[in-house]
């Protein structure tokens, strides 16, 4: 997958890779909007890959001196992992429209996909569009009739509420489902008031779910797995109190392709490469499943930016389960995106056979 990438011990012209990123703070009242900022674990772990590669890595975190920084050190390369600051729904963008304009290669999804992708109400409509399954849903702006969402619960008997455009989990509580009208007012305007945006309404999938990992230009699938958790056995979400138990991954469930129906995997796979072509993304991403009733998977959700923390985000993980390695994984993504971007020749990198 990833021979184009030469060992550090073999000649080859200094790369600067600089790794741009949010660092996740952590607050008191257990606010949930640094959610999806990276720890300074994964941000040294990459450091620690780009090294073994035998680059140089820079960290460039996106702080209130990004944009000076970035134009006086100019990286030769950039490994974006950067989420994007404030709450609008095209701040995965943000870092990607900056490198553009300054003519800095970088790793991942465009900033027109990145944008695409975190409004989860365009995804399902292109994916709709696409004839990828998805969950039937409805949007319900700030401040507008819930008749819609109401007719939803009527035909599926249970609807799960979440943000419009969020990640990591945040929206998605232990009580975001119901079965009951009377409680969807206080789930939908719990989303307007705390997040400042539309309610997603989408029928609940009450079986397994799943995540697909991809890297590369085709997309190749590097990991597969279902999720499950030992501790709730029944509608178990993942919701943003699972992840914020210290416990938590203690009672996760990881199993890989070997453990799964071939003709279930056979279908994630297929449906996560077309998803990661009708979204046009670049270089890799993560595609989330959740079966139906009929025990038909449904993309949940699609991240170009997955995490990339060894044994905690779900894109490593599914690799390790899988027998793709940390070091692959890493080593797959920059040759993925270095071949993109035409820089194989210029840094020496031999072309995967």
């Amino acid at each position: 997958m990833n021979e184009g990438i030469p060992k550090a011990e073999e000649p080859q012209p200094a790369l600067t890779v600089g790794i741009t990123y949010n660092l996740r703070q952590w607050t008191d009242d257990g606010d949930d909007r640094y959610e999806e900022y990276d720890s300074i674990e994964t941000i040294s772990s990459l450091e620690t890959e780009i090294r073994k590669i035998g680059f140089s890595p820079l960290r460039l975190e996106q702080d209130e001196h990004f944009l000076e920084t970035l134009s006086r050190v100019r990286p030769d390369f950039v490994l974006n992992i950067a989420e994007g600051r404030g709450g609008g729904r095209g701040r995965e963008s943000q870092v990607p429209c900056i490198l553009e304009s300054l003519d800095i290669p970088f790793t991942g999804s465009d900033p027109v996909a990145l944008a695409l992708t975190l409004d989860k109400h365009l995804t399902r409509t292109v994916l709709a569009a696409g004839h990828l399954p998805v969950p039937e849903g409805c949007m319900i702006s700030p401040g507008g009739e819930l008749s819609e969402a109401e007719m939803l619960l009527k035909r599926h008997g249970k609807v799960i509420v979440k943000p419009r455009w969020e990640g990591s989990s945040k929206g998605v509580f232990a009580d975001s489902t119901t079965t009951d009208a009377e409680r969807l007012p206080f789930l939908v305007s719990r989303i307007w008031e705390r997040y400042a945006q539309a309610a997603l309404v989408e029928e609940y999938l009450p079986g397994d779910e799943y995540t697909v990992s991809l890297l590369g230009n085709p997309p190749e699938v590097v990991g597969l797995m279902r999720i499950r958790s030992d501790r709730y056995r029944e509608n178990f979400l993942y919701s943003l109190e699972n992840k914020r138990d210290p416990d938590w991954m203690d009672h996760m469930v990881y199993e890989g392709r070997s453990a799964l129906d071939p003709s279930v995997t056979a279908f994630l796979e297929n449906g996560a490469v077309r998803a990661f072509e009708v979204l046009e993304l670049r270089d890799l991403a993560r595609i989330d499943f959740r079966t139906d009733v009929q025990g038909v998977p449904r993309i949940i959700d699609v991240n170009p930016l997955p995490g990339l923390r060894p044994g905690y985000s779900d894109f490593p993980i599914s690799c390790q389960v899988n027998g793709v390695s940390y070091e692959d994984v890493i080593r797959g993504l920059f040759d993925a995106a270095l071949r993109r971007c035409g820089l194989l020749e210029p840094f020496r990198l031999r072309v995967a056979s």
